[in-house]
């Protein structure tokens, strides 16, 4: 079996919420037209990747070849740390931080900070899907709710 490596990103803040690396900065970096969403690019590079709006960002859980890895971003596979500033605030995280691992007894992680999965990796999957993250459905009631108030409004 493959060693698979599972990581997760979001395009919001560089270095919180996704590597400073070239590759990382170079996928993520053009809101209209991300890399991780080209289903073509997701095949040719054996990626199975699922893709989802949070809030007004773009999420991505992404099950890649450890090969894949090592040679598009090892510093996934390190703990190495890296220090960035937000807010006029300083943080520090480690590139592994991206990187998320089974539980005892499964295959690939449940899901990622958002509670989106990650696609088993397999050739079938190979490609980018979209994933509705249902992140504003919580209560499907408010839902109904304000579309009464609109209503009203107008």
């Amino acid at each position: 079996m493959e060693d698979i490596t599972y990581i997760s990103v979001n395009n919001w803040f560089e270095s919180r919420d996704y590597p400073p690396t070239e590759n990382f900065i170079k996928w993520l970096s053009d809101d209209t037209n991300q890399t991780f969403q080209n289903d073509e690019w997701a095949k040719e590079n054996k990626l199975c990747i699922y893709y989802g709006i949070i809030d007004m960002s773009h999420n991505y859980t992404i099950s890649a070849s450890r090969e894949w890895v090592e040679k598009n971003c090892p510093e996934l596979l390190t703990d190495k740390e890296y220090t960035y500033e937000l807010g006029g605030n300083e943080y520090k995280n480690k590139y592994s931080d991206f990187v998320y691992h089974p539980k005892e007894g499964k295959t690939e992680p449940d899901c990622d900070r958002f509670n989106m999965p990650f696609r088993k990796y397999c050739e079938e999957n190979f490609g980018s899907k979209y994933y509705e993250t249902n992140y504003w459905d919580d209560d499907d009631d408010d839902d109904d709710n304000e579309e009464s108030e609109k209503e009203n409004i107008e």
